[in-house]
């Protein structure tokens, strides 16, 4: 029972932490998003920086829970635009991303686009909006992302389509690829692990014993048209899923063998927990 109680209060306290930071977000970067005009900020970036701090920087920072352990995040300010992708396990995947800075644009799923405030934000904010349940709404929202990337900004979306009930790494879409392949610009793929301990798909709490966790991300060399047999979305997205596919492996696999060696020296395995 008590372990309950400290599942629901360290849920209760993430979703106000998170929900706090969301309308810090609107607070702030609404009056960014009406009062600069566009000539001055064409890209929106503002806001988007706005959002970075409260979702990216802050809602982990205030989190006692949960440590971010990030690697080669420079790659998503070096050169570019990209098409950024990663493996979806939670709702949490597009805050962890923001904690990695850099300007781009999510494809995010249409039930957010109607949350009040959030969604108004969102939108003046350049992000997009993907209704995964109407196909024929695809060509627009590639057409968008196409002219996001034609300005210069990057653009991130989850191949997979849905996040993972289980954690394993789903089939990546060739769809989501083929701006890479109009555009001539190359895909950055990042590997996540972690989050659906945290927030899993069809709940609004905790998996296992205990809230306190590692989120592990790692931002993936660049994988360019010509570094695949053949320069088609179908090819990008088999490139993509074997290179997040490996990190996982390395990840879960040497996860194994620490608790596998922290059993056989009598040793309980600790997780270290920080604010980012």
């Amino acid at each position: 029972m008590l372990n309950r109680i400290q599942r629901l209060l360290a849920t209760l306290f993430i979703w106000h932490v998170v929900l706090n930071c969301a309308f810090a977000s609107f607070v702030c970067g609404m009056p960014l998003a009406l009062l600069v005009p566009r000539r001055l900020d064409p890209e929106r970036k503002l806001p988007h920086r706005v959002g970075v701090f409260w979702w990216g920087r802050m809602v982990w920072a205030l989190n006692p829970f949960i440590k971010l352990e990030i690697e080669g995040a420079e790659r998503l300010t070096e050169g570019g635009p990209y098409l950024i992708i990663t493996n979806h396990q939670s709702l949490l995947d597009v805050l962890v991303m923001m904690a990695l800075g850099g300007d781009f644009k999510w494809v995010s799923g249409l039930r957010f686009f109607k949350i009040p405030l959030f969604a108004w934000y969102m939108r003046v904010t350049g992000y997009m909006a993907v209704d995964m349940k109407n196909p024929f709404g695809a060509g627009a929202i590639l057409t968008e992302c196409g002219e996001w990337i034609d300005r210069g900004v990057s653009v991130g979306v989850f191949p997979e389509g849905t996040r993972s009930r289980d954690g394993s790494l789903g089939h990546f879409k060739a769809g989501a690829f083929r701006v890479a392949v109009d555009k001539q610009v190359p895909v950055v793929p990042i590997a996540i692990d972690g989050t659906r301990n945290i927030l899993p798909k069809g709940s609004w709490s905790f998996l296992g014993d205990t809230p306190f966790t590692t989120i592990k991300v790692r931002v993936l060399d660049p994988i360019a048209l010509a570094d695949v047999s053949e320069p088609s979305p179908v090819a990008l997205s088999k490139a993509c899923h074997a290179a997040v596919a490996e990190q996982l492996t390395q990840w879960r696999g040497e996860d194994s063998t620490s608790s596998a060696l922290g059993r056989k020296t009598g040793q309980k395995s600790r997780i270290s927990i920080s604010r980012v």
